[in-house]
């Protein structure tokens, strides 16, 4: 028995898309010598903030987890979310599993088996009254960032920016404690096109994913078993979850769609100046990484812009 945990319900596309199907395959590869229990966040497990260290602390053998939730951990992964690199969770997976492979990333993952890292398509900026066209428009605005990354670069064009977990989101749209959010279209928050009603198509972000499992408890299974998990895990994982960001995207932006909704797409010249705008920012943060210990941080930025879009 292998235990498999993640931070979304049991009726989320985590639920039902990966760990479920992920959980079959496995059972199937082993011709039923090794099963799969699921924790979702209705258990003990299900912590976004912890779902890396509970696997290295063994509490549970495999995980998917966010790395922006986990606080300072992982630093070198986080050059991928830096703004207008992803133009496509399929493309941004397969360059952040290129990154791993080419060992850019091992001193993050060093004390644990990386069974597949992706990321999700661009994330955007939604707003609930204001309409944001140019970055001077989010000056003042208070906006939900998913993580450290994406809370500087918010700041750093005059936003006010608010790192909000999962759960806390939509009770600080509710409550008008936060104007917007900034996230992708494939997100699990209820109500969403309910409160947001403006959204500005660039690619400010995105966020970097992992499922990870316990280096010791891996390396002690059968080589038969070991087998088994590399077939389902690696590349093909990887393109899995590139290909399923559409899937989920979907639903959210058919919603975005509606009446009393718009979706805003800044031309060449208005992207032009969101570029310049945010580029001081990436400067900053590559540095910082530098100073940090990743020494290549500016060689693995260039590789990533380098990465082909669709």
């Amino acid at each position: 028995m292998l235990t498999l945990s993640h931070f979304l319900g049991p009726d989320s596309f985590f639920q039902h898309d990966f760990a479920e199907p992920w959980a079959h395959e496995l059972e199937r590869a082993t011709n039923g010598a090794v099963r799969v229990k699921i924790y979702n966040n209705t258990s003990p497990h299900g912590d976004v903030t912890k779902q890396a260290w509970q696997v290295e602390q063994g509490k549970v053998d495999i995980a998917l987890g966010l790395r922006g939730a986990e606080g300072d951990r992982f630093p070198r992964s986080s050059t991928i979310e830096l703004p207008f690199i992803v133009s496509s969770a399929r493309e941004g997976s397969r360059a952040l599993w290129n990154l791993h492979k080419d060992g850019d990333l091992s001193a993050d993952f060093k004390a644990l088996k990386v069974l597949a890292l992706f990321v999700h398509n661009p994330g955007l900026i939604h707003t609930t009254v204001k309409r944001i066209i140019s970055p001077d428009d989010l000056k003042g605005q208070r906006l939900r960032a998913p993580n450290a990354t994406v809370a500087a670069a918010l700041g750093s064009i005059g936003a006010t920016p608010v790192v909000l977990q999962v759960n806390d989101v939509m009770p600080a749209v509710r409550d008008g404690t936060i104007d917007g959010i900034v996230t992708n279209w494939g997100n699990p928050l209820p109500d969403f096109d309910r409160y947001m009603k403006y959204h500005t198509d660039i690619a400010f972000y995105t966020s970097v994913f992992f499922v990870v499992m316990n280096r010791h408890r891996f390396d002690h299974l059968p080589p038969h078993i070991q087998t088994a998990i590399e077939t389902v895990s690696n590349e093909k994982l990887v393109t899995r979850f590139g290909l399923l960001w559409d899937k989920w995207d979907r639903l959210v932006r058919d919603g975005a769609a509606g009446p009393g909704q718009e979706i805003l797409v800044p031309d060449a010249a208005l992207l032009a100046q969101w570029h310049h705008a945010l580029r001081p920012f990436t400067e900053q943060y590559l540095d910082e990484l530098t100073a940090r210990g990743f020494t290549n941080a500016r060689a693995v930025y260039a590789k990533l812009l380098e990465t082909p879009t669709l």
